[in-house]
């Protein structure tokens, strides 16, 4: 999804300051997202993410909409930990709560997987799951509202095609 030189596979909305930087992708300003060319049933999504104080960030997956992306619409797995009662980062929000793991100013690894109504996230080791049917294809999205977010190692891979 990532080819460490260009966002040519995503299609970009808002008015965030999205940019490649060797072999990273990184924003710090504006807010919006990176909504991604195609979409899968079945994936594995797993890459690092560094996040700083106060960033707001989060993945959606099996987007439903393109135009319309939110918890409503797809599974939106957290990047930060959450401020309130929401649950710590690798939580899927309204689905799974996953205790704060996430570390600020530092690289941490993100592991989803999506099969059937089987979705996992792993973060820094720790992992938590649910079966959960409302959302069954679609693309995936980075949403960013602010801080410092940096990406890399952004690895998608459909089972049974790679």
């Amino acid at each position: 999804m990532f080819n460490g030189s260009d966002l040519s596979a995503w299609l970009q909305s808002g008015n965030a300051n999205w940019r490649v930087n060797g072999n990273e992708v990184i924003v710090n300003q504006g807010q919006g997202m990176l909504l991604s060319k195609f979409g899968a049933p079945d994936f594995q999504i797993d890459f690092d993410y560094w996040v700083g104080d106060g960033t707001q960030a989060s993945l959606f997956i099996r987007c439903l909409n393109a135009n319309v992306i939110n918890p409503d619409t797809a599974y939106e797995v957290r990047l930060s930990n959450a401020v309130t009662g929401a649950g710590g980062a690798g939580s899927i929000v309204n689905t799974m709560k996953l205790k704060p793991s996430a570390r600020v100013n530092q690289w941490n690894h993100l592991q989803v997987s999506a099969m059937g109504n089987q979705i996992s996230v792993t973060i820094n080791g720790a992992t938590g799951s649910v079966v959960d049917t409302r959302f069954a294809a679609g693309p995936v999205a980075v949403n960013y509202q602010g801080g410092d977010l940096r990406l890399k190692n952004f690895n998608f891979t459909i089972p049974g095609r790679w």
